[in-house]
């Protein structure tokens, strides 16, 4: 009986650990191998899009408004070596623009859908104020009303602790956008931002 049980254990442990060392479905990737947004449970991310790329959300009425995010620049925050309570060690301008057949708004500043993710860290583009360009780009709030077939340029102001990361926008129906953010200026449409790159115009 003992000897039975000693083959039957040998077997399962053979068995194991040819499954181990051939793939066998097991995912043998360190955690960290999986690239995660935090804030949605630990899913995984599959349509992270590019600079360039267009992602369809919805307006605060529902309707379809398509989102373009066209560029991004980095510059050092005002705040970068001091010791102030702020997040981040370099302001990123983000442009896209956004389209609407029927024209609305993608939301309200107060909601705070704009944000930059990367690992456990996240902040968010409301009401920044420590970068060069503060003041400089009121005209070209996201949160402006976007005209029926009209393009509407925009610029958020995010303060974020390294270069990199994600940008997110969520619609008020709970659609995320996500797009993969380069570690060095990227892209078209943050301008009216690096004019001003050491003082606040």
């Amino acid at each position: 009986m003992k000897k039975a049980l000693v083959v039957v254990m040998l077997s399962v442990s053979i068995a194991v650990a040819g499954c181990a060392e051939g793939g066998g479905g097991l995912d043998s990737r360190p955690p960290g191998a999986v690239d995660q947004v935090p804030g949605e449970g630990g899913a995984t991310d599959p349509a992270l899009r590019q600079i360039g790329q267009t992602i369809t959300l919805k307006d605060d009425e529902g309707r379809p408004m398509q989102v373009t995010l066209t560029g991004i620049a980095y510059r050092n925050a005002f705040a970068k070596d001091k010791t102030l309570p702020l997040n981040g060690k370099y302001a990123l301008a983000v442009a896209f623009t956004m389209k609407s057949a029927t024209g609305g708004n993608l939301g309200r500043q107060m909601d705070n859908h704009i944000k930059w993710a990367r690992g456990p860290e996240m902040t968010e583009a409301w009401d920044y104020t420590d970068a060069p360009w503060h003041g400089c780009t009121d005209a070209f709030t996201p949160y402006a009303t976007v005209k029926a077939n009209e393009e509407y340029k925009a610029i958020a102001d995010l303060n974020v602790p390294v270069k990199g990361g994600k940008l997110l926008i969520e619609d008020h129906y709970g659609n995320i956008a996500r797009w993969a953010l380069p570690e060095e200026d990227a892209g078209t449409g943050t301008e009216p931002a690096t004019k001003f790159t050491t003082q606040n115009c």
